[in-house]
Formats: structure tokens, sequence, C-alpha cells
């Protein structure tokens, strides 16, 4: 019921590019009743990137560096927004051999006969409906061409489904799957070292990309269009690498369960529910993970659950240790940050988290916390170092940390602040 109010009305809109140089983007608004023309803006903000009206519901912009924006238009405007992907020149189109089968409007028979001999799959521009397609232990390259749109999922299931790659710039659409059907993209049961590149993974309903195998790839993966609660990002194991992506998230955007994970270069819009980044549920155990250089153009939390906030520990039972954050912004004030608070008065220790060069907007007027709260009186936090760290353009420090944040402090040592001369 919640997407069916809470978000009545509203849609999110997107369009692939590849480009080098300088991409000009010119925008119309078709319908005058969802998009009122106002200020206009394009976000992450810190690229910089202006507007010019170029008519009375028309305007143009320039982007100069690959990556992803929003595009808002007037107060309202993310309620129906615009997505752009601009991604870098596509320089891994495979090169057709006898080991591939190119695809025109596949459906989920055209791909249990195809010849166990291969160990590719090229899906063509045009659309095609798989299903939940199991990927088999010989196929280890799928490909989405640019203009294909795929309807369904792929799984990998079992250590002999290891070493997949699926990649392009097309798109898997859940939206002809049953609800909570699948995950978009799955592995588990020891299938490591999937790579997923390029896509676009819209109008799904759990999971968009969930790898519970180890030393894995996501990047330039771009997620959006997951309005139901359940509609996490990308969970990725031990050893992987989550770089240059898009997560749209109704659930936690990124899950930091297990050790040696990478996470840089993302953009993120995070809906009512969820976390930025989710520590645990259950009892993960998670040490040496570094998440730099992420923009948050939105989080749409209204509501101050346990599982909410850019870094959330939902659950005592794991633990948690050597932790670096840093280069975080937020485009749009947050209702709050910090949810570092695992429920479950059982042991769940936090140790060594360095949060540096933080700049991030709270909207004081929602009047909520921000948590600092070891699970036990034994199990307590320590060693958190807060470096650079604004809040609404004032640098926190020992002195003002407590009322400028709304900190709530409970079983935790007190932080360490370094601020810049």
């Amino acid at each position: 019921n919640t997407p069916l109010t809470e978000y009545k009305g509203r849609t999110i809109s997107f369009v692939n590019a590849s480009f080098s140089g300088t991409m000009e983007v010119e925008v119309t608004i078709t319908d005058g009743k969802k998009v009122s023309m106002g200020e206009i803006r394009i976000l992450p903000e810190r690229f910089g990137i202006k507007a010019f009206k170029t008519g009375v519901n028309s305007f143009k912009f320039n982007i100069t560096k690959p990556g992803q924006y929003s595009v808002e238009v007037g107060e309202d405007g993310y309620k129906n927004g615009l997505l752009i992907f601009a991604n870098p020149i596509e320089t891994d189109i495979p090169q057709i051999s006898k080991q591939w089968v190119k695809l025109k409007n596949a459906n989920a028979q055209n791909l249990l006969a195809i010849n166990s001999t291969k160990s590719a799959l090229y899906f063509k521009p045009g659309i095609h409906n798989i299903g939940v397609y199991k990927v088999p232990a010989n196929i280890k390259n799928i490909y989405l061409a640019d203009g294909a749109w795929v309807y369904g999922a792929f799984v990998m299931d079992g250590a002999d489904k290891s070493d997949v790659k699926i990649y392009g710039r097309g798109v898997l659409s859940g939206a002809k799957l049953n609800f909570r059907e699948s995950h978009q993209i799955e592995a588990l049961n020891g299938a490591n070292n999937i790579t997923v590149s390029g896509l676009t993974i819209t109008d799904y309903s759990y999971f968009a990309v969930r790898l519970l195998g180890k030393n894995n790839l996501v990047e330039w993966t771009k997620i959006t269009g997951g309005w139901i609660w359940n509609c996490d990002g990308i969970a990725a194991w031990e050893g992987s690498t989550i770089r240059n992506c898009f997560i749209w998230a109704n659930d936690d955007n990124i899950k930091i369960y297990q050790d040696n994970i990478t996470v840089q270069d993302v953009v993120c819009w995070q809906l009512s529910n969820g976390a930025i980044f989710q520590l645990n549920w259950g009892n993960m155990k998670a040490k040496n993970c570094v998440i730099r250089n992420v923009d948050i153009v939105r989080a749409e939390w209204h509501e101050d659950r346990a599982n909410n906030g850019i870094l959330s520990c939902r659950t005592a039972g794991g633990a948690n240790s050597d932790f670096v954050f840093e280069n975080i912004r937020t485009d749009n004030p947050v209702a709050f940050i910090f949810r570092l608070s695992p429920q479950g008065n059982i042991s769940h220790p936090i140790d060594n988290f360095t949060f540096k060069n933080w700049d991030v907007k709270m909207d004081m007027s929602k009047n909520k916390k921000n948590y600092l709260e070891g699970s036990t009186a034994e199990s307590i936090i320590t060693n958190l170092v807060f470096e650079n760290f604004k809040i609404n353009e004032i640098t926190l420090d020992s002195n003002n940390y407590k009322t400028l944040g709304k900190f709530s402090v409970k079983n935790c040592l007190e932080p360490k602040f370094i601020t810049k001369d």
C-alpha cells in the first residue's frame, strides 16, 4: 500500500547515451500538468552543470564527464524526474564467434534450446521476454546490446556458474515478472567472480543485484524504478567492487555485509525505506571496507526507523571494523544521517570507523536524531574518527557535535574530531 499511496502519480524517466568530449542535452517538457517550468537543477550539484532555457518548455545543458545525472524542474520536479545516464564510449562490444548465440526477440524456450557447446549469448536490439533464466554452466558471457530491452532475470546458482560476465548497454526489466519472483541478477551457492557492467536495471520488485559469492565487480550499472519495499539496490559479497553506478532503491541502497568491499564513485537516490549503506541485518561480520566519492541526490526518509539513514546497522549479532567513508555529499537535506545503533541487546562490536570529508545537509525541522549507540554496555562503539565532517556547512568538533548534529550517544567511546585549519 505504501507505494500506491505515498508515490501515487510519481514517475521516473531515464535515457542512456554514450559519448566522449562534450554531450549537449536538450529537454522538452511534454506534460505541463506534471512538470511546470521553474528552477532547473542538474544533480549532483558539485559538477556545476547549468541549464539554459531554449523555449517556453525546453532547455539545454552540456555534460563533459561520464556519469549519472538527475534533472529536476521546479520545486517538486523530482516527483516526475528525468535521469541522464551518460556512459563512456563502449569498448568491449564482443566480436562474434561460433561460441556466441545471437538472439532476436528471445523467449524462455529459445534459451532452453541453446546447444550446450555454446558459451555466450548476444541479445540483439529489440524486445526479449525470457522469464527467470537460470544460467547454465556453459554460458560465461551474456551481452545486452544497446537497444536491447530484456524482460526477465539472470540467476547463477552453484560454483560451476562462476566467472559469468553480464554486460552491454541494454536494459534488464522486471516489469513482466511476478511480484518478487526473482532478484534481477543473482549469484548464490558458490557462484563467484561475477561481473555486471553497463546495464540499466529497471522496474524491479526485489534486489536489483544480489551477488552472494566472492570477488564480484559491478560497474556502470544503473538501477531505477524500484518503488516498493524490498527493492534493494546492490549486494556484493567479500572482495567485491562497486563503482561508477547509479542506485535508486526503496530498501537498502548498498549492503556492506562482508570483508574487503570497495564502493566508489556512485550516485544514490533513496526513497523512504532503507539505508544508503546497511552494515547488518542478522549476523554479518565485515572489516576492511572502503567507501568513497558518493553523491546522494535525494533521501526521502520521514520516519526514524532503525534501518534508515546514510549509515545504518539494523541489528546486533555480527561485527564491523576498519571502515573508511570518504567524500560523502548530499544535494538535498536529509532527515538524519546516522543510525549506527544495532538492535537486539546482544554483542555487536563496532570499531575503527573513519568519516572523512563529509558535506551533508540535514533538515533540522524534521527534529530527528543521529544515533551512535552500541548494542550493549559490554559491546560498545570504539575508535570513531570524524575528519572535516560538515553538517549544514559547519564542521563538527567535540564541542558542537551533540547539539549541532543532534547526536544520541550511548555505549560509545567519545569520537575523535579532526578539523582543517
